[in-house]
């Protein structure tokens, strides 16, 4: 997506926030209206599927997998993959969602390995070390996700604010 384009959105959203919601006391008007803007934030996140965040995502567990794979040094584990898992700016957006996907399922699997019994009786400061590495990195990931979405309708509604918080009064 172009700045251009994301900058026009952003526009009609301020226009219809700045002057069309505050002049408008008509319940069923001001819904429609912050429908619309539920709407155009949607379209604003999804209309060039960023490759961007999941790329971050990627890197990201590139990063928490060569940390447990230095952590883990000895212990029989899970299969950790070669990082890095991407070249550059991958253009390919379903193979960057299919890395990810794949990420997901491998942090899992370590997760579990890291919290079981064999790993803690074997060296538990390291499994308990790994798993908290684990742990953030699925929040961290968690938190790329949801600056991705669109704030609920619901909550713009009953705000009336750009940022969802509750209206003034």
């Amino acid at each position: 997506m172009s700045a251009s384009f994301e900058r026009l959105i952003d526009g009609i959203i301020d226009a219809l926030q700045s002057h069309v919601v505050p002049n408008s006391s008509d319940d069923f008007v001001r819904g429609q209206v912050f429908s619309a803007i539920y709407a155009l934030n949607g379209l604003k996140l999804a209309a060039d599927w960023k490759a961007a965040p999941l790329l971050e995502q990627v890197r990201l567990q590139d990063d928490t997998f060569a940390a447990v794979r230095r952590l883990a040094d000895g212990l029989v584990h899970p299969e950790i993959p070669a990082t890095p898992r991407t070249q550059g700016d991958m253009p390919d957006v379903a193979a960057i969602e299919a890395l990810r996907d794949d990420g997901d399922r491998r942090l899992g699997q370590l997760l579990l390995w890291a919290s079981g019994e064999g790993v803690r009786a074997v060296n538990g400061d390291v499994a308990t070390e790994i798993e908290h590495l684990l742990r953030r990195a699925i929040c961290d990931q968690l938190k790329i996700e949801l600056a991705t979405t669109p704030k609920s309708m619901l909550q713009q509604i009953a705000g009336g604010e750009r940022d969802g918080g509750a209206a003034p009064g």
